[in-house]
C-alpha cells in the first residue's frame, strides 16, 4: 500500500532519537532553525523532529510539516505528567479530547478558530486504528490531554482537575492539534507517563522519562506495523 508521509513530531531530542535510529534512506532538511528527517520506517513515508519545549516550537512544528511536506497527518509522541490518579508510569494515553489548560475555556470559541467547545478532538479513524494495534497492551489507554506552558508538579493538579478534569498534562500537545484542526489534518497524540501524583516533579520525570519515551514510541510502531 502506498502512503502519504506522516509527520511525527516530539517535543526534544530524546523523545525522538529511538526512533529516527530505525528510519532508513533519511535526509534532512531544515526550515525554521528545526530539522525535518525524511526517510522510511516499516516501508511508511516519515517526516520526523523534535521541536523543542513550549507551545509555540511545537505549533512552528506542526505548520512546517503542513506546509513543506504535504503530511497526510500529524502525531506526537513523547511523555507526559499524569494528573489521574489511577495512572501508574508508563501507562500511555491516546489523545481523545485535548484543551490548554492555561487559556480560558472561551477564549477558543469566541475567537478565532471559533470552536464550537473548547477541545480538540482527536481524529476518530486515527484513534481507532492506535487502539486496534495496542489491543493487547492494558497500559495503553485513550484519554483527555491538557497541555500549559509550566511543568506541574503537586502544586497546580487541584485547578487543573477542577477545570478540566484530564488524564495528562503537556507542555506541546493542544499547540500540534490546534495547528491540524485549523488546517483539517487529521492528529492523535501519544504520551506515555513519566510522573504521577504518586511520584511526581522533575527527579521522578528525569528518573522514568527516557524508559517513558521508549513506550510511546512502542505504541506508534504497533501502530505503524499495522497500516504498513
Amino acid at each position: 500500500m502506498k502512503h502519504q508521509a506522516i509527520g511525527i513530531i516530539a517535543a526534544t531530542e530524546f523523545e525522538i532519537a529511538p526512533f529516527l535510529r530505525k528510519m532508513t534512506h533519511e535526509t534532512i532538511t531544515t526550515h525554521a532553525m528545526l530539522k525535518f528527517h525524511e526517510g522510511l520506517y516499516s516501508d511508511i513515508p516519515i517526516v520526523a523532529l523534535f521541536c523543542g519545549v513550549c507551545k509555540v516550537n511545537a505549533a512552528i512544528a506542526a505548520q512546517v510539516l503542513i506546509d513543506n511536506y504535504d503530511v497526510s497527518k500529524i502525531m506526537m509522541i513523547g511523555v507526559a505528567g499524569a494528573i489521574d490518579k489511577s495512572l501508574n508510569i508508563f501507562d500511555s494515553i491516546v489523545s481523545k479530547e485535548i484543551a490548554y489548560h492555561d487559556v480560558a475555556n472561551e477564549i477558543l470559541v469566541r475567537f478565532h478558530p471559533w470552536m464550537e467547545q473548547p477541545y480538540f478532538l482527536a481524529d476518530q479513524d486515527l484513534l481507532d486504528a492506535i487502539m486496534l494495534a495496542n489491543a493487547e497492551d492494558k497500559t495503553v489507554l485513550t484519554g483527555k490531554i491538557v497541555t500549559g506552558e509550566a511543568f506541574i508538579n503537586l502544586e497546580g493538579r487541584e485547578e487543573i482537575i477542577k477545570n478540566h478534569n484530564p488524564q495528562c498534562v503537556d507542555m506541546e500537545t493542544a499547540s500540534v492539534a490546534h495547528v491540524c484542526y485549523v488546517n483539517q489534518i487529521p492528529f492523535v497524540a501519544i504520551r506515555s507517563i513519566s510522573d504521577t501524583p504518586h511520584e511526581s516533579g522533575n527527579s521522578s520525570c528525569a528518573k522514568y522519562a527516557c524508559a517513558a519515551a521508549e513506550k510511546s514510541i512502542q505504541v506508534l510502531d504497533r501502530y505503524l506495523n499495522l497500516i504498513k
